[in-house]
C-alpha cells in the first residue's frame, strides 16, 4: 500500500521567492518510500540608502546583502522618486550596479528619495525604505564683482555652480536667445562649479541686465548686472557762430541721448570766458547741450586760454533718459573758433603820400605762415599800389604794397582786401582757417601836405592883403578839423634868423620862410587877422587868404623879398583827415618867393 511519508533527503534545489525577510515554505507530494528534508531561503530587503549631493552627482550608497546561506546579492537596482512617490528616470550610472553605492551624474535640480532592489540571479528581493530627502540644488550664477557697471567695456566676474561636468558653456546677455558674449572658461569643471568672467562690450544700453550662463545639457542660471552709465562728454567745442571776433557758443556733446533739460544755466561753471562773455543760456537736443554766451566788452578774441567749462550733477540737467545725472570738473573746450580780423588798417609808414602797408590784426595768436600772396587778394590800391609779400608775427598779418606809379593818395577809396582759407595761410594753433570777403580796409595812413602853391598881389615876395597859399594833401581833410579863418604872421627874429611864417590852426606853430627879407623891422610882427581860409578840390587843398588889415610892431617893417627862400610847412595837429587821422608830421618844403 501507498503510505505518505516525511521527506528526509535533502533537495539538491533551494527555491527563492521575493519576500520581505521572511521565509517561505513549499509543499511537494512525493511517492517515493524513504525519509527526507526540504529548506527555502529569501532575499532580504537592503537597508535605506544614503543620498547625497555634490553639485548635480548625487552619491547613493547602501549595506550589501547576503542570503542566510551565504549567497551574495549579484546586482542592485537603484531607483529615485520625488516628494509625490513619482519614480522618476534614473540616469545610466545607477540603472544597474554591483557595487553596494553609485553616482548619479547630472541629476536634474530639485528634491528626491532613493531606493535600492538587491538581485540574485534571475531573482529580485524587496526594494528597500526611502532614502532620506536629497535636494540638488537649482544652477547657479553669482557675482564676485560688483553688479554695478560705470563704465564700457567691463569684466565681469563671478562662480557658477550645479552645472553639468564636461558640458560646453554658452554666455549670454538678457536671455538663452540673446547676445553671445566674451567668457570663459566654456567647459564646465568636474563637479558643475568653477569661477567664470565675462565681458559686457562697449555700446550695450545702460540699464539693468542679466547674464545668462547656459550650458549644452539646457542648464540655466544669470546673474542681474546693472549698467549706470551717465552720460560722458565726447567732445567739447567753443564757437564765434557770428564770426565778430568774440565767443559765443559752447557745444557739449555726450555719448547718450539726453533727457529733457529744465536746470538752466545752474549746472555749469564757466570761467575765463574770452573777451568777458557770460552764459546765457542752455538748450539740449539729442546728445548735445548747447551753451549760449552773452558777448563779452573786451577786446575781440577767439582763443581759448584759461577757459574752462564745467558740468555739476542736477537732477533737471544733463542727464539720460533714464535719469542718471552727467557731470564732469573743469575742462577746456576745444577751439572751433576761428581768427577773426578784429582790424585792417592801411598805412603810409613813410608819409610820403602813397599806401605802402595794410595790417591785420586777428583775435589770436596765428601759427606760423607760409602761403606768401596766394591768399590775399587786393583790389584798387591807391597810386595803383601792389602787394608785394606778406608777414605774420603773433596775432599780425603785415601786408606790404609795392608803391604804384599813380598820385599820392592815402585815402582808401574803392579800396578792399579779401582772404581765403588755406591750410598754410592765416589760421590758429589749432588749425582754424581764417577768410574774409573783400571789405575795405580802415584808413589809418595820414594826410600828407603834398605840394605848396602861393599867389601874389602886385609884388611877388611882398606879403599883401589878397594874396594866397595853398597846401594840397594826399587825401580829403575832415571840415571841422580846418578853421575858418586864421591870422597869418609874418615874424622877424631879434637879432640874425630867417623870418618865420605862421598861420594859427593851419600850421604847426612858426615855420621858416627861409629868407629875411620880409619883415625888416628887428623882432617885429605883422598880423594879419581875419584871414580866410577855405578847403578846396574836394577838401584836398587848404587855401589861406590874407586878411586886409595888417596890426603889430612889423607892419612898418613889411618889405619885399628879392630871392627864393626854402618855406618848411608841417601841418597843424588839429587837421585831420575823415577818418580821425592826424595829418602826417611829413615836413614839406617849397623854395620860393612867398606872397
Amino acid at each position: 500500500m501507498f503510505a505518505k511519508a516525511v521527506v528526509v533527503a535533502s533537495l539538491t534545489a533551494t527555491a527563492f521567492v521575493a519576500s520581505v525577510a521572511t521565509p517561505v515554505s513549499a509543499l511537494f507530494d512525493v511517492t517515493a518510500v524513504g525519509v527526507a528534508t526540504s529548506a527555502t531561503q529569501s532575499v532580504p530587503a537592503s537597508t535605506a540608502p544614503v543620498a547625497v549631493a555634490s553639485g548635480r552627482d548625487v552619491t547613493v550608497s547602501w549595506s550589501s546583502i547576503t542570503l542566510a546561506g551565504g549567497q551574495p546579492a549579484t546586482g542592485y537596482v537603484v531607483r529615485r522618486y520625488d516628494l509625490a512617490g513619482v519614480s522618476q528616470t534614473v540616469l545610466s550610472a545607477c540603472t544597474l550596479v554591483m557595487s553596494p553605492s553609485c553616482v548619479e551624474h547630472s541629476v536634474p535640480a530639485g528634491s528626491w528619495k532613493y531606493t535600492v532592489q538587491p538581485l540574485v540571479g534571475n531573482w529580485a528581493g524587496p526594494e528597500s525604505q526611502l532614502s532620506s530627502v536629497v535636494t540638488v540644488a537649482d544652477a547657479s550664477f553669482v557675482l564676485s564683482s560688483t553688479a554695478t557697471i560705470t563704465s564700457l567695456p567691463a569684466t565681469v566676474t563671478g562662480t557658477i555652480s550645479n552645472f553639468v561636468a564636461g558640458s560646453a558653456v554658452t554666455y549670454r546677455l538678457d536671455s538663452t536667445s540673446g547676445t553671445v558674449l566674451a567668457g570663459s572658461p566654456t567647459t564646465v569643471a568636474s563637479g558643475g562649479t568653477m569661477p567664470v568672467s565675462v565681458t559686457l562690450p562697449a555700446g550695450t544700453t545702460d540699464a539693468p541686465h542679466s547674464i545668462v550662463v547656459m550650458d549644452a545639457a539646457g542648464t540655466v542660471a544669470s546673474a542681474a548686472v546693472n549698467i549706470v552709465m551717465p552720460p560722458a562728454m565726447t567732445s567739447m567745442a567753443m564757437r564765434d557762430t557770428d564770426v565778430d571776433g568774440k565767443v559765443d557758443r559752447v557745444d557739449v556733446v555726450f555719448d547718450d541721448v539726453l533727457s529733457s533739460y529744465t536746470a538752466g544755466v545752474a549746472p555749469w561753471t564757466l570761467t575765463n570766458i574770452p573777451s568777458g562773455g557770460t552764459l546765457a543760456g542752455v538748450t539740449v537736443s539729442g546728445n548735445t547741450a548747447t551753451l549760449s554766451i552773452n558777448e563779452g566788452a573786451g577786446a575781440a578774441n577767439t582763443a581759448v586760454g584759461a577757459f574752462t567749462v564745467a558740468l555739476a550733477a542736477h537732477p533737471g540737467g544733463v542727464r539720460d533718459v533714464n535719469g542718471h545725472p552727467s557731470s564732469f570738473a573743469a575742462t577746456a573746450p576745444t577751439d572751433l573758433a576761428a581768427p577773426v580780423v578784429s582790424s585792417l588798417g592801411l598805412l603810409d609808414t613813410n608819409g610820403n603820400g602813397k599806401v605802402d602797408r595794410v595790417s591785420a590784426v586777428f583775435s589770436e595768436s596765428l601759427a606760423a605762415y607760409t602761403a606768401g600772396t596766394t591768399p590775399w587778394t587786393l583790389a584798387s590800391v591807391p597810386s595803383s599800389g601792389t602787394l608785394s609779400s606778406v608777414s605774420v608775427a603773433t596775432n599780425t598779418a603785415t601786408l606790404t604794397i609795392a608803391e604804384g606809379a599813380g598820385a599820392a593818395n592815402t585815402a582808401v577809396g574803392g579800396m578792399t582786401v579779401a582772404l581765403a582759407a588755406g591750410a598754410t595761410g592765416i589760421r590758429d594753433a589749432a588749425g582754424n582757417q581764417a577768410a574774409f570777403a573783400a571789405r575795405a580796409p580802415q584808413d589809418m595812413a595820414a594826410p600828407v601836405p603834398m605840394t605848396i602853391a602861393d599867389t601874389n598881389g602886385t609884388i611877388n615876395g611882398r606879403i599883401q592883403a589878397g594874396d594866397t597859399i595853398s597846401i594840397t594833401f594826399s587825401e580829403a581833410l575832415a571840415p571841422a578839423s580846418v578853421p575858418s579863418s586864421t591870422t597869418v604872421s609874418i615874424t622877424d627874429p631879434l637879432g640874425t634868423g630867417n623870418d618865420t611864417l605862421t598861420m594859427v590852426g593851419v600850421s604847426d606853430g612858426a615855420r621858416t620862410l627861409g629868407a629875411t627879407g620880409y619883415v625888416t623891422t628887428d623882432g617885429g610882427v605883422a598880423s594879419f587877422a581875419a584871414s580866410t581860409v577855405a578847403l578846396l578840390t574836394s577838401n584836398t587843398v587848404i587855401r589861406v587868404t590874407v586878411g586886409a588889415t595888417c596890426s603889430g610892431t612889423g607892419c612898418a617893417g613889411i618889405a619885399t623879398q628879392t630871392s627864393n627862400g626854402t618855406y618848411s610847412y608841417l601841418a597843424a595837429p588839429s587837421i585831420t583827415d575823415l577818418a580821425g587821422n592826424a595829418a602826417s608830421t611829413t615836413v614839406r618844403s617849397r623854395s620860393a618867393r612867398y606872397f
